[in-house]
């Protein structure tokens, strides 16, 4: 690897700055969720990881195999508790639960493995407890590639994970749960095999309009131009976001509240956040001619003013409109200075 190559994987690894609460923090460990080199950097330590852990055991395992984090493992029923002592050995930030084989089933992912009376194995689809079975509704408003796709992805589910013996009822089961959501049954077909294209051109995403968009996609679609739909915004990617706002930010008119039942009001021509600090700095060095909130304190010593939860009244940059909006928050507010 190019020296520029390692630099530039140590900074994004070492990068991880986030802000919360108005407070930065760094992450110190572990990969950060969302980022590109996450899965690749947790894939390679988990091979390490795992080279070290079977390499040192006190029993190999019959049958061992992994996906990102989860694994499946055979070896003797008595040896089961060491193996996972010794795996959560390892390291003391890698630990390790464990779920046994009961009823002859254990569930790996989204597949049952089955131990037959014969001692062979069999599989079927696994389904949570908790597992509604709700999917798109039929009457929704998809575009009809959308709503065909959830029956055939169940279908398809089923043939990859089912043995012959468990085929039939999950087909079934598919069946029924596809009418339970109002949605078409796809026909069964011999074969899943995908015709090879003929053309590549630049897929076109659209979103679905009903009786518009399915014009414009049969249009494109004998330019062999493959056409994909995407449903109509949900009120909430409408809204503004509040994960991460940074309040305080402006000047204007803010209120601190007092335990006792009384609050104060002020305006700063800076940020409400600067003028907070200012506060408790003079709270603090007991700068009582400087502040009425220092000498609300220094009377009432037991008394805690929420300098955690300043209050946002009015935003504003100009003074005069800044001053009337202050004097008219007083007078409504039960103050102390």
């Amino acid at each position: 690897m190019p020296a520029e190559y390692a630099v530039l994987l140590k900074h994004c690894l070492t990068s991880g700055n986030l802000l919360w609460k108005e407070e930065f923090y760094k992450q110190v460990d572990g990969m950060a969720m969302g980022s590109p080199v996450s899965p690749i950097v947790a894939d390679i330590f988990m091979e390490d990881f795992e080279e070290k852990a079977l390499l040192t055991a006190p029993v190999n395992p019959r049958f061992y195999k992994r996906y990102v984090d989860d694994t499946f493992t055979i070896l003797p029923s008595d040896k089961v508790t060491a193996f996972l002592n010794h795996l959560n050995s390892i390291n003391s930030k890698i630990q390790f639960t464990m779920e046994l084989e009961a009823n002859n089933s254990l569930a790996f992912l989204d597949v049952l493995v089955i131990r037959n009376p014969n001692n062979t194995i069999g599989h079927t689809v696994y389904r949570k407890k908790n597992h509604t079975n709700r999917y798109l509704n039929g009457e929704s408003h998809h575009h009809p590639s959308q709503l065909a796709t959830v029956g055939k992805s169940l279908f398809q589910r089923a043939r990859g994970i089912c043995d012959r013996k468990h085929l039939a009822a999950e087909l079934q089961h598919v069946k029924q749960v596809l009418q339970d959501n109002k949605l078409r049954v796809p026909r069964l077909r011999h074969s899943d095999r995908v015709k090879p294209a003929t053309v590549e051109r630049v897929p076109a995403v659209l979103p679905y309009v009903r009786g518009v968009t399915d014009k414009v996609g049969y249009i494109l679609k004998r330019a062999s131009i493959k056409t994909y739909y995407k449903p109509p915004k949900k009120i909430s990617q409408f809204l503004p976001s509040v994960k991460c706002n940074i309040p305080l930010q402006d000047a204007g008119v803010y209120k601190l509240d007092c335990e006792c039942g009384l609050s104060y009001i002020g305006q700063t021509k800076r940020s409400i956040k600067t003028r907070v600090k200012e506060h408790i700095a003079d709270v603090k060095h007991r700068r009582s001619g400087k502040s009425a909130v220092c000498e609300h304190v220094q009377d009432r010593p037991h008394h805690y003013i929420r300098f955690d939860k300043p209050q946002i009244l009015a935003k504003e940059h100009r003074f005069l409109p800044r001053m009337i909006r202050e004097a008219i928050e007083i007078k409504k507010t039960s103050k102390f200075q």
